[in-house]
């Protein structure tokens, strides 16, 4: 539990760090980083994937603890979603990047935990 703890507070500092150097880098303004969403897909596909992956990460932490690599999985599937939504429909803001980063530190979050989980396994 304490190896999941340390891993989602390192991608939390790491993806505030790296996000407010891509915002100073591409001058993205204050008012294209709300939660803005493109069309009705977008609006109501990030609810149901968010909404799925938070029931999911209250199920895996209360009762299926060995499942843990679901939490990064679901916050993977919503920043990718996020990502790829932005990038067809807003390229010219370039807030699409910082979605992509949070979706990066996921997946490097998600192969942090596996290899410790793997490493405790054995």
């Amino acid at each position: 539990m304490a190896v999941l703890i340390i891993i989602l507070i390192a991608i939390l500092v790491l993806d505030q760090f790296i996000n407010r150097k891509l915002i100073a880098k591409f001058n993205i303004e204050e008012s294209d980083l709300g939660t803005k969403y493109v069309n009705k897909l977008h609006k109501y596909g990030e609810k149901i994937l968010y909404w799925t992956s938070f029931i999911g990460m209250i199920i895996v932490i209360n009762e299926f603890l060995h499942l843990g690599i679901l939490i990064f999985v679901g916050m993977t599937a919503v920043f990718a979603f996020r990502t790829i939504m932005k990038r067809i429909y807003q390229k010219e803001s370039k807030t699409y990047l910082l979605s992509a980063i949070t979706c990066v530190l996921s997946i490097l979050g998600l192969v942090a935990y596996g290899v410790t989980d793997y490493l405790n396994f054995i």
